[in-house]
């Protein structure tokens, strides 16, 4: 009795994590698409207002830095959800399979700690930047600082959906 409703309970939050975790990603996706595509276009208005008009415009730099800041960041929670990040198999792969199941679940635990870590220290910078402005947009710039706990905690979730994936026999 005991046995099956754990494993319901394990099957819940593993459907749970997993639904969770597609859709941050599809709406990570969608944002860093679009962000993307600003910084191409505020990248091409400062290079055509340099070279063609002979005028450097003083914003573009600096939004595209904003733009950059929160590009990489969400773009590499998704690398934490689809695993294109770097990894070196050429030990692991010569492990029994379940000494690499089990390193792989100490790994995903790491990567879900890094992103805790990431959501405390992110926080924490928002909260220290509260009053500061960017120099030339004069936006505040809390917003360069917020894609980092965001990032931690897309991490955290992409983390527990792999950590939580059914065990595929083989």
């Amino acid at each position: 009795m005991w046995g099956r409703a754990h494993i319901s309970l394990f099957d819940s939050m593993s459907s749970f994590f997993d639904w969770l975790s597609k859709w941050c990603a599809r709406v990570t996706t969608v944002a860093v698409l679009t962000i993307a595509v600003s910084l191409v276009l505020c990248l091409l208005i400062s290079i055509f207002f340099r070279y063609a008009v002979g005028y450097a415009l003083s914003f573009p730099e600096e939004l595209s830095m904003l733009l950059f800041a929160w590009l990489v960041l969400l773009a590499g929670s998704l690398g934490v959800r689809e695993g294109f990040h770097v990894r070196l198999t050429i030990a692991t792969n010569r492990l029994p399979k379940l000494l690499q199941k089990s390193l792989e679940h100490i790994i995903t635990s790491g990567i879900i700690v890094f992103g805790g870590i990431l959501v405390y220290s992110g926080q924490d910078l928002v909260v220290r930047t509260a009053c500061d402005l960017s120099a030339t947009l004069r936006y505040p710039i809390q917003l360069l600082y917020y894609p980092a706990p965001i990032c931690g905690a897309l991490i955290i979730i992409h983390g527990l959906s792999h950590l939580f994936k059914p065990r595929k026999e083989t």
